[in-house]
């Protein structure tokens, strides 16, 4: 009986490989995971984030659950547009968040969804385009919610265009907007390569939060491209994106992508504008239980993120 001959496979496109290898960039899906080695600034590896959490009712009944559950949290997101809530509502919303030592954290708009010069983005073909804004007047309300919400003590913010993220950058270097303030880009701005995600950093963004789907070797790619980026990733997302769970995978992301957010309770829903009620509440403190519980029993050596990080977006009295 013969061995079998070991013949290593040639890759195609092998000179261009060669070359983005040679030169410290991405070249192939198939490379050694390696751990980052890196932390927040301020202390530990990861933070737990929660996303739809739109309104006072629903913050306060999934803080509460929360703590009943002894489970941590590190910020909540505000998804469909802080234009929407009056002042009383995101002010009752940053106290909450204050007295608890959490983080909220704000979307901006107008977006094309909500913009009367923007219709054709609300065409099948434009909402496949994502959530560019195309009009001048558009960016000047997006810069006015930014010192709205920064005004009442928000100090994250959720951007959806490359252009405001750029925006926003040059109004905090000019200390329009606070210079704690934290950046972050949505999954609408589809981060989905090491390549991207650095230009996402150069222009502004603190924490990008990435396409869902990214294989292990492409976020330990966007890592070594953007090190000092906070990497937010989606660990079970909704029904109508596909409705995955990558529980089992948090133990090589929190190594491999650290600093990072875990994004999770989307796939309590099947739609991120569906309604939320107390059934939906529960199910995404379920699945941060359960998801934690994941990372706990890998034993991987993995610290919560510090009480002083200001990735945290803890909102500050004004």
């Amino acid at each position: 009986m013969t061995g079998t001959l070991q013949i290593d496979v040639t890759r195609g496109a092998s000179r261009a490989r060669t070359w983005l290898r040679d030169n410290g960039l991405p070249y192939s899906d198939e490379i050694p995971l390696e751990a980052s080695g890196i932390e927040f600034a301020d202390g530990g590896h990861y933070g737990v984030e929660i996303p739809v959490v739109n309104n006072f009712r629903v913050l306060e009944a999934t803080l509460g659950m929360l703590q009943a559950e002894g489970l941590p949290v590190t910020r909540f997101n505000e998804t469909l547009g802080a234009m929407l809530l009056s002042d009383a509502e995101v002010l009752d919303m940053l106290a909450l968040c204050r007295e608890n030592g959490v983080g909220m954290v704000f979307a901006l708009g107008p977006r094309p969804e909500y913009d009367r010069k923007a219709a054709f983005y609300r065409g099948g073909f434009g909402a496949s385009q994502g959530r560019r804004i195309n009009n001048n007047d558009a960016l000047a309300q997006t810069a006015e919610e930014a010192l709205r919400l920064t005004e009442m003590g928000c100090r994250g913010l959720i951007a959806y265009d490359l252009g405001v993220i750029r925006m926003l950058k040059e109004m905090r270097d000019a200390g329009v907007l606070p210079a704690d303030l934290m950046i972050k880009s949505s999954s609408h701005c589809i981060v989905s390569n090491p390549m991207t995600a650095k230009v996402y950093k150069e222009n502004g963004a603190d924490s990008v939060t990435t396409m869902h789907d990214l294989g292990l070797a492409v976020l330990q790619d966007m890592r070594k491209a953007a090190p000092d980026l906070t990497i937010d990733l989606p660990t079970d997302v909704y029904g109508s994106k596909g409705g995955f769970i990558r529980f089992y995978e948090v133990p090589e992301l929190v190594q491999i992508c650290s600093p990072m957010m875990l994004k999770i309770g989307a796939s309590a829903q099947s739609h991120p504008h569906d309604p939320v009620n107390e059934n939906t509440i529960r199910q995404r403190v379920q699945r941060v239980g359960l998801c934690l519980e994941y990372l706990r029993k890998s034993g991987v050596e993995a610290e919560y993120i510090s009480d002083k990080s200001p990735h945290r977006c803890v909102p500050v009295k004004v």
